[in-house]
């Protein structure tokens, strides 16, 4: 049933990961991946609707919701290896590939290092850098929503949600209470994310994105730039030499802010759909 999902287990380099898989097998695959701090089930309402055409596959990346944490850390090309790995070991054919936020840079790196292994692309919101003040934008908010003490209850914790995104459509918050903590020894419902991912907001990822824009030349599939116009993140600086570097690239703007997506889903997925019809003959 195209709006249920199956939980799934693979193991990749010693580190157990999860994803859920929505839709039918046998039809075109669609690979999502979330930003940093966040977990598969950010995309369900998404998904939900892309499985009536498509077999979605939305991964929990190393270190965040029922993946392993892993002591090797999260620089991207690690990330990228696992989602190699998850399309070679589900026998996919080229994939549509989406990224949002920090899932946007290990997009470009999948597709980069192995394009006949990806359809289109779709990257919301991010690129292989940020602009100066949304590096520093979200390093904050990293450090703020990673760091937590923990919640008494859902309660507290769908208050502490609404109060960081008054912006979301009311699903996305619960999606969050129910998917991003866990009940610890002490009774408290703290982050399921491995703490150490906050690192990559820093200057231990300098390397990557010098990497990440030398690589943006091998993205020749269709390629959609979807971008928030009160988006903290990006800006035009960026946007403009994705274009200039992605081959095959164009920009979509949207009226809303780094979380477009669950400011406004349901223009999301009209753009993102029509895109991934346009390209999948």
């Amino acid at each position: 049933m195209s709006d249920r999902f199956q939980d799934q287990f693979i193991e990749l380099d010693g580190l157990r990961l999860h994803y859920t898989q929505w839709g039918e097998a046998t039809k075109p695959a669609v690979v999502m991946l979330h930003g940093l701090n966040v977990q598969c089930h950010t995309w369900d309402p998404i998904a939900r609707v892309l499985a009536r055409d498509y077999n979605v596959v939305c991964m929990d990346m190393r270190g965040h919701g029922d993946s392993d944490w892993s002591k090797a850390g999260y620089r991207v090309r690690s990330m990228a290896r696992d989602v190699h790995g998850l399309i070679d070991a589900l026998g996919f054919g080229p994939v549509h590939l989406v990224g949002h936020s920090a899932g946007v840079r290990v997009a470009i790196a999948v597709a980069g290092e192995k394009p006949d292994t990806v359809r289109t692309l779709a990257l919301s919101d991010a690129g292989p850098a940020n602009s100066p003040s949304g590096a520093i934008a979200m390093r904050d908010f990293l450090q703020a929503t990673t760091n937590l003490r923990g919640f008494r209850n859902e309660g507290e914790a769908r208050e502490f949600y609404m109060g960081h995104h008054p912006e979301w459509t009311p699903e996305f918050i619960d999606l969050h209470v129910k998917y991003q903590l866990r009940t610890n020894w002490a009774g408290k419902l703290v982050a399921k994310a491995d703490p150490d991912v906050q690192w990559v907001t820093g200057s231990v990822s300098l390397p990557d994105v010098q990497y990440l824009w030398e690589i943006s030349r091998n993205l020749v599939m269709p390629t959609l730039l979807c971008m928030g116009r009160k988006s903290n993140v990006v800006d035009d600086d960026v946007v403009n030499r994705m274009l200039r570097e992605m081959p095959n690239a164009k920009v979509r703007w949207f009226d809303s802010g780094h979380y477009f997506m669950r400011e406004k889903p349901q223009d999301f997925v009209d753009v993102l759909t029509a895109f991934l019809k346009e390209n999948s003959q």
